[in-house]
């Protein structure tokens, strides 16, 4: 059956959004099967797919509602109803928005990290099963190319003086101590998604425990996405996230603007992993965990404790492989003897100075794929 104009302008819109959205850093790359097309009419109506193809990207620099509005007066809306279209927008998790000193500031939001996680508390079974497909067929492939993390592991350790010296921007303390205000905790939309599919974590039964800082912070409360809580409440939700085992990711710079708190049965990025031969080497962590023989006590409780599956009892005494420890320092919580301890990598990731630097980084990396990918395609011909 011959489709309609209507229709052919329909699908013209969402394929200009995927193209648009795909030279965001993290990618949107068009498929075979055409799911992705399918998952933007899901989360985009036809108008608001208008009006994000003409919306720009940026982490924390914003583009303010007035010049927003001259770039898109060629659709006929008056400022006060563009206003509100990209409010329902940010509301809907498909775009971010911010005020500050009463001056709104809108951007396109990437899909990871992004618009899934702003779906949170609006999870539907069709979406979660659109992007289960599209990750798999093409977005986490084409992202592996580029081996640059949006996360990486810091230590755990709220309570516990680490012998070695921890970097300022691997110091959870630190994070605590000189993040920036407001603070917020939001729930956790990959364990939402295990739920919707009858997988619940196996970790913990909480849901409230993923944290954000200053703009960040502020982007999740506006967006209602998240709710503001006291430095006082992070503490305590950090503090129980320890105890349950989880594992802190933070993001890839050294601005510390979330703390993810992660397990190895929701978690696509811990999860994968938990599941690869050597997550030790291919994890951003500094550092690993050591176990002193004759301080060992062999009570286990580090071998069921650890999501790497990196701990064993050998001869009477735990072992740890160093391929496999991603340096969460889970272990030494429990270890009354105190025969375990952190150690430094002989070669110290060093985060990126900020999210906007990473993500320039990301897209120049994009880039000589892309070019490599060319040259291999015209010596083939």
């Amino acid at each position: 059956m011959l489709k309609s104009d209507s229709e052919k302008s329909s699908g013209d819109i969402y394929q200009q959004l995927q193209r648009h959205l795909d030279e965001l850093p993290t990618g949107f790359p068009s498929t075979k099967s055409g799911v992705e097309i399918r998952l933007l009419k899901r989360l985009f109506s036809l108008e608001e797919a208008k009006i994000a193809t003409m919306l720009k990207f940026g982490v924390e620099k914003l583009e303010p509602l007035d010049s927003i509005f001259e770039r898109l007066k060629p659709l006929g809306y008056t400022k006060l109803d563009l206003e509100k279209r990209l409010d329902t927008m940010v509301k809907k998790g498909l775009i971010i928005g911010k005020t500050e000193t009463g001056i709104k500031s809108y951007a396109n939001a990437m899909l990871i990290v992004g618009i899934f996680e702003f779906q949170v508390d609006k999870l539907t079974d069709d979406f979660i099963q659109d992007l289960t497909q599209y990750t798999k067929e093409k977005w986490s492939l084409e992202y592996a190319k580029i081996r640059i993390p949006q996360l990486r592991t810091i230590p755990v350790g709220l309570n516990i003086e680490h012998s070695i010296g921890i970097s300022t921007y691997d110091d959870i303390k630190r994070f605590i101590e000189e993040g920036k205000g407001p603070y917020m905790v939001a729930n956790c939309v990959c364990r939402q998604v295990k739920d919707k599919v009858g997988e619940p974590c196996s970790a913990t039964s909480r849901r409230r425990l993923c944290l954000g800082f200053g703009y960040v912070a502020q982007l999740y409360i506006e967006s209602e996405c998240g709710q503001e809580i006291t430095k006082d409440e992070c503490v305590e939700i950090l503090q129980q996230n320890e105890k349950e085992g989880l594992v802190f990711q933070t993001d890839n710079s050294k601005d510390g603007i979330i703390i993810c708190s992660c397990c190895n049965c929701c978690c696509p990025g811990i999860s994968g992993l938990k599941n690869s031969l050597t997550p030790g080497k291919i994890s951003t962590s500094n550092y690993y965990a050591e176990i002193v023989p004759d301080l060992c006590i062999s009570c286990g409780d580090c071998v069921d404790r650890c999501p790497m599956l990196a701990i064993s009892l050998e001869n009477s005494n735990a072992s740890i492989s160093r391929d496999r420890c991603i340096g969460c320092g889970n272990c030494i919580i429990l270890c009354e003897s105190e025969a375990i301890s952190l150690q430094t990598r002989e070669k110290e990731y060093i985060p990126f100075d900020s999210m906007e630097d990473l993500y320039v980084k990301i897209l120049e990396r994009r880039e000589i794929i892309k070019k490599r990918e060319e040259k291999r395609r015209s010596r083939k011909k």
